[in-house]
């Protein structure tokens, strides 16, 4: 690599002509360090006459993840504009980027308008996994079941150079199924929590998928969906903050903000379950400070209705005026996600509930007595009842044990 005073003598041009061929993508390979730019010793100078604007699978990556945002090139809350333009020199990275700070942002319409190029037109590999994911997760809010499916394809597509490529692709599907609750096909290596396949830019959204993985195993043996060898109840959902925790001090310490925000929310989300609702108070209050500047509320609006009434009542003290725009994210990711579930699954998952509903359904699947989510909850007895009824008569389940079908 070779400095922009270097390239200027090289070329005979001024120093001022190099960074301006370099901020407008013109030069092949380079590369912000720091403040400075440096440049590929053997880049040829832009033709005159001819787009030399580069955007395609020979400029790298500027970390080796499909997740930009999910690095510290994110690193301080409300620093997008600023790392959007760090990205400038690199046309492909800054559309990649900013479709996934729009998905943040529940700006769903948005992320299809920059992601949709990179399904139509392969690029390099973490581009191709990176858009494929995003299209996916799209689908979650729109309930598009054949995006769905072409956006696994594309990614089984990426241009795979070793085998661990292909580990990573095959995980990356696995993470779309996870965000429909099926952890079937996550890979043995990463169920136990092993990274090593996957290049050290890639772990810190390697953390967020697999508490996300921990916590669907979680809540499928809470509500016995799932059955494991003496693990019942709630037992791993009690576990889960102790495994959570480390991970959200190694996102501060990293300085990877969206990942913090996802992790204090699922563990925020466990706390919940288990009882503790002034830790998850904790940890929603901490991912509202860090997520305000930005608006990154399409997040918030994936947790809502786990968090049931939570989210709601920080965001009311603490940022009232993002509340409305949550509900109106979260009705739009749910009725889509449960379409998308159902389809996929053959499942009989319902959006109907009434919030209070479908948290006493929850507790009712968990196996509480009626006394037990009365206590809970700090309502009546006969408004438990009247909850479960209610939930009953909208999904169809002959008792309360036929509940779990539904949520």
């Amino acid at each position: 690599m070779i400095t922009v005073k270097q390239a200027a003598e090289k070329w005979k041009v001024t120093e001022r002509r190099v960074q301006d061929l370099c901020k407008r993508g013109e030069i092949i390979g380079a590369a912000r360090w720091g403040r400075s730019w440096m440049i590929p010793e053997n880049a040829p100078y832009p033709e005159k006459g001819k787009n030399n604007v580069f955007f395609g699978p020979n400029l790298p990556m500027p970390k080796k993840t499909p997740f930009l945002d999910m690095t510290n090139l994110y690193h301080t809350p409300g620093c997008y504009m600023e790392s959007l333009e760090a990205l400038s020199h690199n046309r492909e990275a800054a559309a990649l980027f900013e479709a996934e700070i729009a998905y943040s942002r529940g700006e769903i319409d948005k992320v299809y308008y920059h992601a949709r190029h990179f399904l139509d037109n392969h690029s390099g590999f973490y581009a191709v996994t990176s858009a494929g994911m995003l299209l996916a997760l799209c689908c979650m809010w729109t309930g598009d079941v054949d995006m769905w499916k072409r956006a696994k394809v594309h990614i089984t597509e990426a241009p795979c150079k070793t085998a661990d490529d292909h580990e990573i692709v095959g995980l990356v599907n696995a993470c779309i199924d996870g965000a429909i609750f099926s952890v079937a096909t996550y890979p043995d290596w990463f169920k136990k929590g092993r990274f090593s396949k996957l290049p050290k830019d890639s772990h810190p959204s390697a953390r967020v998928f697999y508490a996300k993985y921990l916590y669907a195993s979680a809540y499928g043996l809470a509500s016995g969906k799932y059955h494991l060898p003496d693990v019942t109840g709630l037992g791993l959902m009690k576990i889960l903050p102790y495994i959570l925790e480390p991970m959200i001090t190694r996102s501060e310490a990293d300085k990877t903000v969206i990942p913090e925000i996802y992790l204090r929310l699922i563990c925020a989300t466990a706390y919940h379950n288990i009882g503790d609702k002034q830790s998850a108070i904790e940890h929603v209050d901490r991912a509202i400070e860090l997520a305000e500047p930005d608006g990154l509320w399409g997040i918030f609006a994936e947790h809502r209705r786990q968090l049931d009434f939570v989210i709601d009542e920080r965001l009311q003290e603490k940022c009232p005026e993002a509340l409305k725009t949550v509900k109106e994210l979260s009705v739009r990711l749910m009725e889509g996600w449960t379409k998308l579930h159902n389809s996929i699954l053959n499942n009989t998952l319902t959006n109907q509930l009434s919030s209070r509903e479908y948290e006493v359904a929850k507790l009712a699947a968990f196996g509480f007595t009626n006394q037990q989510i009365s206590d809970r909850l700090n309502i009546s007895v006969a408004s438990v009842k009247q909850a479960i009824r209610f939930a009953m008569d909208k999904t169809g389940a002959a008792n309360r044990n036929e509940l779990v079908m539904y949520i």
